[in-house]
This record gives structure tokens, sequence and C-alpha cells, in this order.
């Protein structure tokens, strides 16, 4: 492979410099190609080289940036082997278009697979450039572009939306660098190529870590971090790549766990709309908490709104302690839970656990909830019917969503609330029955651990119509959602369940043993994982760290994960 460095304008595109030593270069130094200067610098960490090329002139142009690579090979993107030519992207530029159409790419980077070692680029995240980083493949030219900007369009990709090209404007004092890394690895197939590339995101830009499973669980969070086109702050974090430019509040929530304090008051600054719907009040609540912990400044007027919304909320029928959620007019949209429809005075086990937390919080955050976190406490407790606690009180189904409030609760204030024994029954009900499959535990399935009828998840006559598409086993008609697992076997961990562990570990390697990365859910019944590198699955990373740190668990989950990504086949 031959590798150059290469400007694109509005007008043209031509070479700055040929660059055979790409993998062996190091220092720094001016390359001038009138009326363009480039600083480029080559530093190392390890067996990563970090390149920095930056553009200036004394006139305003508007410019983009590309490392440029021809020869033999087969030209992999992020999302597999590229035969035909394409331009994958990481952003829509469109917060408000959530069907987007476009090939995406998770993590913006090019490798070139040949018989011998293959050779990987990585850009740093899109943030960096506008949100506007691509790769161009074209296999029948034998190139490729790996990009700080978009010279538009979309390339075998008819149905795609419309992609204007981006340019970064210089001149007059401004300058654009591109900043990517570029490293050899023997890696030949797209599950070994990506735990390379995770490995080498978390070196660079994370922690440092040797660890396989830590690497995948950064690196696709600190792949998600964007610029925020809003304005509400600088940058904030998607979800997925699925999920256009836009921050998902109990998403980010639970992503910003793994990043840095930067990031984690950033995506907290981002939450501008009002805390009226679902749990929004008591996650706002809990994650203001989160930042006044970590010895950051919560907003106590957005606070405020949230904790007037809480309780009004638990003002709605008897005032019995019971979390009443705003939702839409069919009883849909009450929590994470969104096109599962509940009765308007029902009392769901997930949020109300979330309610024992977000109580707490303001209590420590300086608001008055005089008895209501006793009564709160009271009012979960009554969900259980004597052999589980159920999804809610008028929905006697096992679900997995369950004791999320009781994880958050221990993480943040070091206590438990729900009683052993009803978790015990609980846990044993769910994992000794038929909600178990070999690609892991239902979210929510009935009482002898069938897949449910549509009909369980409506209310008064009304069901979805999201579920007209959903097969069972898959989504929220008994799929498997990594997140709120995990989030289940480590509360019965916490509670001192013999096999919590156990099965902690063995739900991570159902996700690693599809494609070495972790999903949305797992089709139960067809074992496919959906959305790949879904973010806030990385909270199982740092919550399970944090136990370790405390001294209340031990690192043999995270060797066993370790483990499992170091039989990834190269």
């Amino acid at each position: 492979m031959k590798y150059s460095y290469v400007l694109h304008t509005r007008e043209n595109c031509f070479p700055i410099e040929e660059c055979a030593d790409i993998f062996t270069q190091t220092g720094k130094r001016t390359v001038v190609v009138a009326p363009y200067e480039f600083q480029i610098s080559c530093t190392e960490k390890g067996v990563y080289k970090i390149i920095e090329i930056t553009v200036s002139s004394e006139k305003k142009a508007s410019v983009y940036i590309s490392l440029c690579g021809k020869g033999e090979g087969c030209f992999y993107s992020f999302q597999g082997p590229c035969r035909d030519e394409r331009i994958f992207r990481q952003s829509p530029h469109d917060v408000h278009n959530y069907a987007f159409k476009m090939q995406r790419g998770a993590i913006p980077m090019v490798a070139a697979v040949t018989d011998g070692e293959t050779e990987i680029f990585v850009s740093d995240n899109p943030s960096y450039f506008e949100n506007a980083t691509t790769q161009h493949i074209i296999p029948e030219e034998k190139c490729f572009y790996l990009s700080s900007g978009d010279c538009g369009g979309a390339p075998n990709y008819p149905e795609s939306d419309c992609f204007e090209p981006i340019y970064h404007e210089i001149g007059k004092g401004k300058t654009h660098t591109f900043r990517f890394v570029a490293f050899r690895a023997n890696a030949h197939t797209l599950k070994s190529i990506r735990r390379e590339v995770f490995l080498m995101i978390e070196k660079v830009w994370g922690s440092g870590s040797d660890s396989p499973y830590r690497a995948v669980c950064f690196a696709c969070n600190y792949m998600h971090i964007r610029k925020n086109e809003t304005g509400n702050s600088d940058k904030w974090v998607v979800a997925g790549i699925e999920y256009a430019n836009t921050q998902y509040f109990r998403d980010s929530f639970y992503q910003t766990w793994i990043l840095d304090e930067y990031m984690d008051e950033q995506c907290y600054q981002a939450l501008s709309y009002e805390f009226i719907d679902a749990e929004n009040p008591l996650m706002y609540l809990i994650w203001s908490y989160r930042i006044f912990k970590n010895r950051k400044t919560f907003n106590r007027e957005k606070a405020k709104r949230a904790f007037d919304c809480m309780i009004s909320c638990m003002n709605k029928f008897k005032a019995d302690g019971g979390f009443y959620p705003n939702c839409r007019e069919h009883g849909d949209f009450r929590n994470w839970f969104d096109i599962c429809a509940f009765a308007f005075d029902d009392v769901d086990a997930y949020n109300q656990g979330l309610l024992v937390c977000a109580l707490e919080a303001a209590k420590r955050l300086g608001f008055d909830i005089g008895e209501r976190k006793e009564r709160a406490i009271e009012k979960y407790k009554s969900l259980f019917n004597g052999s589980f606690i159920p999804l809610s009180e008028q929905k006697q189904y096992l679900a997995l969503d369950i004791t999320v409030g009781e994880v958050l609760h221990y993480m943040l204030f070091d206590e438990l609330f729900i009683p052993d024994d009803m978790v015990e029954k609980t846990y044993r009900k769910i994992c000794d029955g038929a909600s178990r499959t070999p690609y892991g535990l239902k979210i929510v399935s009935a009482e002898d651990g069938s897949y449910l009828p549509l009909e369980a998840f409506g209310w008064n006559g009304f069901i979805h119509p999201g579920f007209d598409t959903i097969e069972t086993g898959r989504y929220a008609n008994g799929g498997s959602y990594h997140v709120y697992e995990m989030l289940f076997h480590i509360a019965a961990y916490l509670h001192g369940i013999s096999d919590a562990e156990k099965n902690l570990t063995e739900r991570l390697m159902i996700d690693l043993d599809y494609d070495g990365a972790t999903h949305e859910y797992m089709h139960t019944i067809k074992g496919k994982g959906v959305k790949a590198n879904q973010g806030w699955n990385a909270s199982i990373w740092a919550i399970w760290n944090e136990l370790i740190q405390r001294g209340k668990a031990t690192d043999a989950f995270f060797r066993a994960a370790d483990a499992k990504m170091g039989m990834i086949e190269d």
C-alpha cells in the first residue's frame, strides 16, 4: 500500500505529500504547497502512530484533509468488507431526523487487509471535525480516503438522504487540524479488526488499559461523542450510530459513567428540555446528585423543576408514595419501555425504584422530601405478590428492569432498600424458568416464563402500532436487553445471590460470541444481536469497576471477559 496526505478544496483536491514511511515517521515538519502551509506532527504511543496535520493560509479557504491509501487488498470499514464504492459517515447532521438513511459506520476507520499484517487507520472522534468525518472507499480504483470533511453524495446507495459537501473554513488566523492513528495488526476478520480498533482507542484516547472489555466499553462511547449541533452545550453523546446526532436522556446518563468528567458535565448541560415525561424528572435529580457528588455544579433551577414535577406525579392519585408518571394519551411512553402502555393509576417497579433513588438525591441536594421516601419504599415493597416483584401493580409479569433503582441507590448512597427475600424469590422465578433462553433472559415474560401476547403490552384496548412489526423474541416483545439484564444480575449479586456473577458473565459472552461487541438487545429466538455498540452498555463495566474499588467484588468477571475477547481469531 502507498499512502499520501491530500487537501480537498471546493474546487479540487491535490496531494500534500507522499508518506511511504507512514508507520515509521516521527517528529514535526512543515510542508508548503502555496498558498497553504501544513504542520505535520507524528508521535508514538506504543505501537500506535498519532498523526496530526494542521493547514493554514493567509487567504480564506474552505478545506478538509484526507489520508489517501492506494494498493492491493480488501478494504474494511467498521461495518465490514467494502465491495463497491461507498461513503461511510458518522453523522447525518439533523438532530430531528430519527429515521435517517445513511451509509453509516460506528467508528471512523478504514483497514487494508492483505495476506500480511493488516494496516488500520482511525480518525479521532467526529466532534473535533464538525461531525463531518467520512470514509470514502473505492475498491474499483483500489483506493480509499479517510477524511475530516465530506465531499457529498452517496455512491451506490440510492436510498440515501441528501448529503451536501462539508468543508472547514481557514484563513485570517483560523486553521484546521485532522488527527488520526495508524497501526498494523495481525487481524484479518471483522471481529479481530474491531477488537484491535477498540484496544487502540482505549490506549490512545482512553485510560491506557490493556483490558479488551474495558476497550469495547470506552471506545464505542468515545466515538459516539458529537458536537452538539443544537448549541445547548459544546458536545454531547449519541446513544449509537442509529440515533442521528441526538443525545437521549437515559442513555447519556449511563454512557457518561465511563467518559471523563468534562463529558459528564457537557451531557448534563445539554439536558435543556422540560422534565415532565416518563422517568425524566427522576433521572434528572439522580444525575444532578451524581454531578454534585463529583464536586461539580448542578443546575439548581432545573433540578427544582424536576423536583416539582416528581412531587406532582406522586400526588396525582392517592398520594400513597407511588409514582404516576406523565405519559402519552394511551398510557405509553411512561418509562424506558416506551411502547408498552400502562393504566394511568398503575405503579411500575422500574419507576418506583428510581423514585426511591431520586428522593434521596433530592434530599441531599437540599430539597424537602418530608416522609416521602419512606412511603415510596413501602409502596415498592407492596408490589411484591409473594412470589415475585412484577412489572407493575396491574401487569403481573416477570420483568428485568425492576431493580434498576436499587443498583443506582447502592452506587450513589451505598445502601439497598429492597429486602433480600424479595430479590431472591424474583431472581429464582426468572432465572430458573422459561424466561431464560440461549440468548439471554426475556426482558418481560408471563409468570411461567413464556412469551407474552401482544395484548399484555397494551391498556384499555390500545396496543402501540409499533408492535405491528415486532415479531416474538424481538425488541420489547421478549428480547433480551443487555443493560437491563446485566443490572438485574448486579442487583442480585449485591443481595448475595450465589450464581449472579456467573449469570452476569454468561450474559456478556452471548454478545461477544455474536460479533465481539455488545448490543442493545439480542433476539431471543433468532439469536441476532441488534444495534452493536449501544452506548449505555458501558455502564456495566463502570459499575462493576466501582464495586471492585469498594472491595465489594473481584475482577473475575473482567478476567473472563478479557479472556473471551482474546480468543477472537485473527
